[in-house]
């Protein structure tokens, strides 16, 4: 592991752990619903532990010295300002939506982030929101149908007396 790759994987992979984690303690901060089978920190715990799981085998890897080559991965200099932004969209993106979704709204805060995360990848405006707006309407679906917690809709709606 003495190459540039292993030391890469290495700290980006305790980058990861740590985020996970951090994400793990943030979702556990967030309020249950009183007979809701799940709270609402439930996907952000498992985000934050996939997160600290694929850091712990990116660590690994690199300790063994199976760290794919840097030049493998290398994206090109006009890419990688956007990359890097990407992958800080995904991590604090989480963190704010586990900050914010009660007063803003779980679906509003999705919908940035999803769009975001999709500009900073170079989609045009409009397929991004084709995209994102689908998926947070699935994404809706399934917590309140199948999981049965339905998704805070922000305070602020509730203070204009759109929602009761």
């Amino acid at each position: 592991m003495n190459n540039a790759a292993g030391r890469r994987d290495l700290l980006v992979g305790a980058l990861a752990i740590g985020g996970g984690m951090v994400i793990i303690w943030l979702a556990g901060q967030i309020r249950g619903m009183p007979g809701q089978p799940f709270s609402p920190g439930f996907v952000p715990s498992i985000v934050g532990g996939v997160a600290a799981l694929v850091g712990a085998v990116m660590m690994l890897r690199a300790a063994r010295g199976q760290a794919p080559s840097i030049e493998e991965q290398t994206p090109s200099r006009a890419d990688e300002p956007a990359l890097r932004l990407a992958a800080l969209w995904v991590l604090g993106g989480i963190a704010a939506i586990a900050f914010l979704f009660e007063a803003v709204g779980f679906i509003l805060l999705l919908l940035a982030w999803i769009i975001g995360f999709l500009l900073l990848l170079g989609v045009r405006p409009w397929p991004a929101l084709a995209f994102a707006v689908p998926m947070v309407v699935a994404i809706d679906a399934a917590f309140s149908r199948l999981l049965g917690v339905p998704l805070p809709p922000g305070e602020w709606l509730i203070d204009l007396g759109l929602l009761g």
